[in-house]
């Protein structure tokens, strides 16, 4: 809880803030106001990327669109496709590069020591961010639970080379994602006919397994 008044200092300058009531505010933001206001410049610039992330259910597709810095981690790129997806961390993952002209794959990232004794081959994320191996000819899939296997194709849209907003951004989200630990394309085509069906004996248990999921939200 901030208290009525807020107070950042920067350079000697004061920005008071009398909170209202309804009102919000942001202490990075206000910060940020200050430094432009006392250079006369932005206070930072950012190169970014902007992202196309598609998951292919055969019924439909989800779709979502981010902004993220072209310096991002894969660890963090891992937590951004998680909470967009909404997703909830429960399996391993990997991103793979591939040459989008030949399809050949280039790379493999993981994100453990442990991942290696399975793939030799592999690259630890540790070492990279997203600017070191992904370009505009590349592409990349980022897969999630190597069970159910889902695959998220990323595509570079653009680079955004001086960008001063928030970051990461979701710009459009279209489609939401399967249950966790649905069974698949294949485990959530079935489970899309049961909750369209109120007549299936396995309706009743299936919405309930399925929480606040709604095909309305297709």
């Amino acid at each position: 809880m901030y208290s009525d008044v807020v107070g950042v200092a920067y350079n000697y300058r004061i920005v008071n803030y009398s909170k209202g009531k309804g009102e919000e505010f942001y202490p990075y933001k206000a910060m940020i106001k200050s430094m432009e206001e006392l250079t006369e410049i932005q206070p930072y610039k950012s190169r970014v990327y902007e992202l196309r992330i598609t998951l292919d259910l055969e019924v439909y597709t989800a779709e979502r669109k981010i902004l993220v810095p072209a310096y991002m981690s894969f660890s963090n790129l891992h937590k951004v496709i998680q909470s967009v997806f909404d997703w909830r961390n429960y399996h391993l993952y990997d991103f793979t590069i591939y040459n989008s002209t030949t399809g050949k794959k280039e790379i493999r990232i993981v994100p453990f020591e442990s991942d290696l004794d399975f793939d030799s081959d592999a690259v630890l994320m540790q070492d990279y961010n997203l600017s070191d191996v992904f370009s505009e000819n590349k592409k990349m899939i980022y897969t999630y639970d190597f069970g159910d296997y889902w695959e998220h194709h990323i595509e570079l849209v653009q680079v955004i080379e001086e960008y001063d907003g928030e970051l990461p951004y979701l710009l459009e989200a279209k489609g939401q994602t399967p249950p966790e630990d649905v069974g698949g394309v294949g485990g959530f085509i079935e489970f899309g006919k049961i909750m369209l069906d109120v007549n299936d004996p396995n309706y009743e248990e299936t919405k309930i397994w399925s929480g606040y999921w709604s095909p309305e939200l297709k």
